[in-house]
């Protein structure tokens, strides 16, 4: 069972991006994560949500929801965009390639990330362990 710990609606806009990674790491300090680990949730969240601008089309919103079960704190991003479910753990591109490293990121920078696609919806469920002290 998950305790919702924060829900918020943003417009798919690259504007808002910096408010959802803020809003992930204020949720990470409460839950006492390291600095370390809360810089590496705010990159992994930023690519999320960048995703979600990128591909959840004009005037949509993205939503951002932070969970804690008893082992994890879980981030989801979702939008109202038409997502393709990933086949392969992600590749970091060559170092000339302007973009692509969202998702290598998402998945070095956190214990787990699930992909879920569904009709006129895309989340994205990111997984990192709570910490034991």
């Amino acid at each position: 069972m998950s305790e919702q710990l924060l829900r918020l609606r943003l417009p798919t806009d690259s504007a808002f991006v910096s408010v959802a990674r803020e809003a992930v790491v204020s949720v990470a300090r409460k839950l006492r994560f390291p600095e370390a680990e809360r810089e590496a949730l705010r990159l992994a969240v930023g690519e999320a949500c960048n995703n979600a601008v990128e591909h959840g089309g004009q005037r949509g919103m993205l939503t951002l929801r932070c969970l804690q079960d008893y082992e994890f704190f879980i981030i989801e991003v979702s939008n109202s965009g038409e997502g393709t479910l990933p086949a392969d753990p992600a590749a970091m591109p060559d170092p000339s390639a302007e973009g692509g490293r969202g998702r290598a990121l998402m998945e070095a920078l956190t214990d787990s990330v699930e992909y879920l696609i569904g009709e006129g919806n895309t989340l994205v469920r990111l997984k990192k362990r709570l910490p034991t002290s």
